[in-house]
């Protein structure tokens, strides 16, 4: 997921690629770590990579002290991204060190709804990893996507499903299968009648889909503050 730069792109230090795992045919997980320091900041947040490409934000799958975990897509027309394709374990990179961003973990005592799309699926997957560990108590995810090869982490969010109380709720808009058919959001009222309306609602993928959902959890009354988002997908789709 790429949120908007709007942090000062002076401050970044030498990393090196630690891991490099294929997520989908256009999608690949990368373990960065940094070569002296360690990471401020959270799940949910974003830091930023600096190339000869440009500079570009992107949220992050988790933080642990040194390493964090990205997951990018190349596009061909994302030039950091696309820079990042070409790179092996063991290549250094320009990444921001102070993560930054309003999608954040807020309570782990009430339940919570994680509501992705595409590469929107990146910091959701550290909140769900964070609202696990800190015990919370039950949590609905929910993943939309075009087609089946672009359900991303479909088999770990399985596996939660089997270990934690996690329920897992996929959709596709492009293709016919065996699960829902169509836009993600279109699922929402089901996800609010199981957990309620003041469950915490974190939603994150392309603006318009985001924008649809906040507006949808607003039809179903769930109240402003319980719907946490990147923040700037209203402007965007204005």
């Amino acid at each position: 997921m790429c949120p908007a730069l709007t942090e000062d792109i002076m401050s970044f230090r030498k990393a090196t690629i630690a891991a490099i795992t294929e997520i989908s045919p256009d999608c690949k997980q990368y373990i960065i770590e940094l070569n002296e320091g360690t990471f401020t900041g959270e799940a949910g947040q974003h830091t930023a990579l600096q190339t000869d490409s440009g500079v570009k934000p992107y949220s992050i799958l988790g933080v642990d002290e040194a390493r964090i975990g990205l997951m990018l897509r190349a596009y061909g027309t994302d030039g950091v991204a696309d820079y990042m394709d070409t790179q092996s374990v063991g290549d250094v990179v320009q990444v921001k060190q102070e993560l930054t961003g309003n999608l954040t973990l807020q309570q782990t005592d009430r339940p919570a709804v994680f509501v992705g799309t595409g590469t929107g699926i990146t910091p959701l997957i550290g909140l769900l990893q964070a609202y696990i560990t800190g015990g919370g108590p039950q949590a609905v995810f929910m993943f939309g996507e075009k087609t089946q090869d672009q359900l991303l982490y479909k088999s770990l969010l399985e596996q939660y499903e089997l270990t934690s109380s996690v329920e897992t709720r996929f959709s596709l808009s492009r293709e016919e299968w065996h699960g829902h058919t169509g836009y993600i959001q279109e699922q929402l009222p089901d996800a609010v009648e199981t957990v309620g309306q003041n469950a915490d609602y974190y939603v994150c993928g392309v603006p318009a889909a985001v924008v649809a959902a906040k507006d949808r959890l607003d039809e179903l009354a769930v109240p402003s503050d319980r719907v946490h988002t990147e923040g700037w997908e209203d402007a965007q789709v204005a």
